[in-house]
C-alpha cells in the first residue's frame, strides 16, 4: 500500500462507491425521464444525483490523497446525502448505508487526525 492507513483507504473506496451509485441513479432517472416525453421537464431533477456523484468523485480524490479539506467536505456531503436519502423513498438504501459508514468513520478521532 502507499503508506495510507487501511481505514482511510476503505473510507475513500466507500466514497467512490457512493459517488458511482449516485451517478448511476442520476443516469437511470435521466434515461427514464427522457423516454417518457410528458415528464421530460423533470429531467433536470435527475441531474441532481449525478452532480452529487461528481462531488463524491472529488471527495474520493481528497480522501485518497489525505487532503485536509476532504475530511470536512466528506462529512458535510455525506450528512446531506443521508438526509436526502431518508426523505426520498425512491433513493437507494445502499447509498444510505455507505454514507452512514463514512460519517461514523470520519467522526472517529483517529481518522480525523490523518487529515490535519
Amino acid at each position: 500500500m502507499s503508506g495510507k492507513p487501511t481505514g482511510v483507504v476503505i473510507l475513500a473506496i466507500l466514497q467512490l462507491l457512493g459517488a458511482l451509485a449516485a451517478m448511476a441513479l442520476g443516469a437511470l432517472a435521466l434515461m427514464a425521464f427522457l423516454l417518457v416525453p410528458i415528464f421530460s421537464i423533470f429531467a433536470i431533477l435527475a441531474l441532481i444525483p449525478f452532480f452529487i456523484g461528481i462531488i463524491g468523485l472529488i471527495l474520493f480524490y481528497g480522501l485518497w490523497t489525505l487532503k485536509s479539506w476532504a475530511w470536512l467536505w466528506a462529512l458535510i456531503v455525506n450528512i446531506l446525502q443521508i438526509l436526502v436519502t431518508i426523505m426520498d423513498p425512491i433513493n437507494n438504501i445502499i447509498t444510505l448505508a455507505i454514507s452512514l459508514i463514512i460519517v461514523i468513520y470520519l467522526l472517529m478521532p483517529a481518522t480525523k487526525a490523518h487529515f490535519r
